[in-house]
């Protein structure tokens, strides 16, 4: 019995030494996809969807690096996702002129240019889904890790990070995306 209850501190001690590495209760949970054929490692979690009475909005962290693992830096975006249903082939799309996302990071506005847009449109669900990219740089990843509020605007589509969803991105870009060289 004695051994019993010197044992039990010892195995919750690493919890109590290293908090900072514990994920936040709200994490995400990261999808990790490994391409052979060019070496490279990609990652994603969604953080936000929120659904509107014009449709659905997903914003997803995502991560890419050579190799297996993070060894150098990664390149970090956010890939936004739209869906509409009950549309028909001339609903026209809301984000197909949204060139920028707006980003507000506590009182400072990012701007980050949209890349990789497309739209499709599924005929049997009636849906439109409407994808892109939005690349951030190594200066402005900084910035996300500090944040105390993160809100973003995508053409008509607004979206508030949640102090979870907050939370889980700066564990995202620590883990995933910044290496322990490059901060």
């Amino acid at each position: 019995m004695k051994q019993t209850f010197c044992l039990i501190p010892l195995l919750l001690s690493p919890q109590l030494v290293f908090p900072q590495d514990q994920p936040p209760a709200s994490v995400c949970r990261p999808e990790t996809k490994y391409d052979r054929v060019a070496d490279r490692t990609t990652v994603q979690c969604d953080l936000i969807e929120q659904v509107t009475a014009t449709g659905r909005l997903i914003v997803r962290a995502g991560a890419s690096f050579q190799g297996k693992e993070l060894k150098e830096s990664a390149q970090f975006w956010f890939s936004l996702a739209s869906y509409k249903g009950a549309a028909v082939r001339r609903t026209p799309p809301s984000f197909k002129e949204a060139t920028t996302l707006y980003l507000t990071v506590d009182s400072a506005r990012l701007e980050v240019p949209i890349k990789d847009y497309r739209n499709d449109f599924f005929e049997l669900n009636r849906m439109l889904a409407e994808q892109a990219r939005a690349e951030i740089g190594r200066e402005d990843l900084q910035k996300l890790v500090s944040a105390k509020r993160l809100e973003g605007k995508w053409g008509g589509g607004e979206f508030k990070f949640s102090d979870g969803a907050l939370a889980s991105l700066k564990y995202f870009i620590s883990r995933q995306a910044i290496t322990a060289n490059s901060r």
